[in-house]
């Protein structure tokens, strides 16, 4: 990128001078620029793409964590009726929740 920036001023110092600018030259200069950040844009989706799948991964992981936990609770209460329709009401609610934010 800073040997475009040098060329770029190189065109720039002369059209200030006057001494031979060349319209054709600083259009392929900015071809060049245009082809860096088009590199540069597909670099930075690529990793944004890789993280979101990796945040995926982990919130589906934690969904399992939590679904399981959930269910251990819900096993070890049902005994109880009235404890057993709250644990199985709030495991409805947080489901519901995980699937509204996948």
């Amino acid at each position: 990128m800073d040997a475009l920036f040098e060329q770029l001023s190189s065109v720039a110092d002369m059209a200030l001078d006057g001494r031979g600018f060349d319209p054709a030259r600083l259009a392929g200069v900015l071809a060049l620029f245009e082809g860096e950040a088009r590199g540069s844009w597909a670099v930075a989706e690529a990793e944004h793409e890789a993280v979101a799948r990796g945040s995926e991964a982990a919130v589906e992981t934690a969904q399992g964590h939590l679904n399981a936990v959930m269910g251990a609770a819900v096993g070890k209460y049902r005994g109880s009726s009235g404890e057993a329709d709250s644990l199985s009401a709030a495991t409805a609610a947080m489901e519901l929740a995980f699937k509204a934010t996948s």
